[in-house]
């Protein structure tokens, strides 16, 4: 094998070599951002019902108190 033959190859494999790093680098990056917003929807919204149920639970106990003491 050459000079010309190895540097070739050599040019090829460090082009395969970023091509492969930048696709894994994209898919990993959307993959982490995917997760993330889907882990910080769920508990937004878990945080959200719950204080949701606590007050409408608290107004629902205050209303039956008012009715019950008239």
């Amino acid at each position: 094998m050459n000079v010309k033959e190895m540097l070739k190859y050599s040019v090829a494999g460090s082009v395969r070599f970023s091509v492969v790093n930048s696709v894994w680098d994209s898919v990993e990056d959307s993959v982490r951002d995917s997760v993330w917003v889907s882990v910080r929807d769920s508990v937004s919204n878990s945080v959200h019902d719950s204080v949701r149920n606590s007050v409408r639970n608290s107004v629902d106990a205050q209303i039956l108190e008012y009715n019950y003491d008239c």
